[in-house]
């Protein structure tokens, strides 16, 4: 009965527009004082417990890292490389976007802030070239979830933190699947750019020159922003490398991150002022607000429904459907599915970690192989509506309504499904940089 209450009085909270995580607060305490004799006092407690963690500090870092990347000329840096490598297919314009979503993601770390920083330069271009902009900002936004994806990742940060697996080796075991994810987009736009007939190759009078004077000049391009985008692509060397090595924590590479992001904006590309630090602190500080607050309730939801036996229940109920783990990963991938609808991923993964994980050990499945599992899962969620974060900001910045990118949703989101398929059941696809 507690369970129930809780999960009815969840669900009635959200469906009535009360904000994530004053609902998850809420139908914790109600269904505690309803069905339970335990201290509320221990909501306080656990609340605090659920942030007061070194590993969960790279959070707050990573996100100010990105912020600072996004204002000080780092992402501009990163869209003129992707422009040089694969602006000669039809869908240019998308398909850069898409390249240097990626090559941001594996900066900050984090969907929303990949979705603001490339979006904010690459959607007023899209719409230039002719671009719907429903489908532009659509782009942007399915871009964004590889963010989470490709290592530093802050959905493998909280995973880590909350299950004990290691954070670097989860680190290592999303390089393939998140560089999978994006050349799946890249393809999937040149398709559809070319069926509709949109940004086409022939049509641009630069490319229609001798197939070797081209080459030439796509070489010389590469390497020209290259070597002037030398410091921002330097950066994930310096992170990624620092942990692998040994050098330095996932913590301690957030706040190397964000040092030396100030650095580089600041003295070497020069377009990030004193105030502008400023306003990416305060901005900084309200983004970390909201997510503690919700990590801090989604730590007391989880701890009751602990309490409450779910995690067994759910083990009990997935090993009765089947023995087989291919047929649980099924279910399981529908339920992370479903909750991506409806929860941001930082709730989502502190709540449905703790739960799933009886379940996977007692199947044998890889933890490290699950982490990047439910970390595609929750990043499909931020592009699936009615919470779909990214498709918010993209729609923002691209000054429409979020409804005129339903349409534009559907192939991405098959091709997402393909992506979260072949990661599912090829665990070499994760595991082969740890085994």
């Amino acid at each position: 009965m507690a369970v129930a209450a809780l999960f009815i009085a969840l669900f009635v909270l959200l469906l009535i527009g009360v904000p994530v995580g004053f609902a998850i607060g809420g139908a914790t305490m109600f269904s505690m004082a309803a069905f339970s004799d335990l201290n509320m006092a221990i909501n306080a407690q656990y609340a605090y417990s659920g942030i007061f963690s070194f590993t969960v500090m790279a959070i707050p870092f990573f996100m100010l890292a990105g912020l600072i990347m996004s204002t000080g000329g780092i992402a501009k840096k990163i869209v003129e490389f992707a422009s040089a490598l694969i602006s000669f297919v039809n869908g240019a314009i998308a398909s850069v976007t898409l390249i240097a979503c990626m090559f941001f993601g594996a900066l900050s770390g984090s969907g929303m802030a990949t979705t603001s920083a490339i979006g904010g330069m690459m959607i007023p271009e899209m719409k230039k070239k002719g671009y719907d902009p429903a489908y532009a900002a659509t782009v942007v936004a399915f871009g964004g979830i590889v963010g989470p994806i490709i290592p530093p990742s802050l959905s493998f940060v909280l995973y880590g933190a909350t299950t004990g697996v290691s954070i670097p080796q989860l680190f290592l075991a999303g390089i393939i699947p998140g560089v999978l994810i994006g050349i799946f987009f890249v393809l999937a736009n040149i398709v559809i750019c070319t069926i509709r007939g949109v940004d086409l190759k022939a049509h641009r009078e630069d490319e229609k020159v001798p197939m070797k004077e081209a080459l030439k000049y796509r070489l010389s391009e590469v390497g020209r922003t290259a070597k002037d985008g030398f410091w921002a692509l330097l950066s994930p060397v310096i992170i990624l490398g620092g942990i692998y090595s040994g050098i330095f924590t996932p913590t301690e590479a957030a706040c190397i991150s964000v040092v030396y992001s100030i650095i580089i904006s600041m003295f070497v590309y020069k377009e990030l002022s004193w105030k502008g630090l400023k306003n990416v602190l305060l901005d900084t500080a309200v983004l970390n607000g909201i997510t503690s607050f919700l990590l801090g309730f989604s730590t007391v939801f989880s701890t009751y429904m602990t309490y409450e036996k779910v995690p067994q229940m759910l083990t009990e109920f997935l090993t009765n459907v089947s023995s087989n783990p291919t047929i649980v990963l099924i279910f399981i991938n529908l339920i992370l599915l479903a909750v991506g609808l409806f929860l941001d991923t930082v709730p989502a993964i502190i709540v449905m970690a703790p739960m799933l994980m009886p379940t996977i050990l007692s199947l044998g499945i890889d933890p490290v192989h699950f982490g990047v599992v439910m970390a595609v899962n929750l990043a499909i969620g931020l592009c699936t509506p009615p919470y779909g974060c990214n498709l918010f900001v993209g729609a923002a910045i691209a000054k429409i309504k979020m409804e005129e990118m339903f349409p534009h949703i559907i192939p991405l989101f098959l091709v997402s499904l393909v992506s979260l398929a072949l990661i599912t059941y090829i665990p070499a696809l994760s595991l082969v940089f740890i085994k």
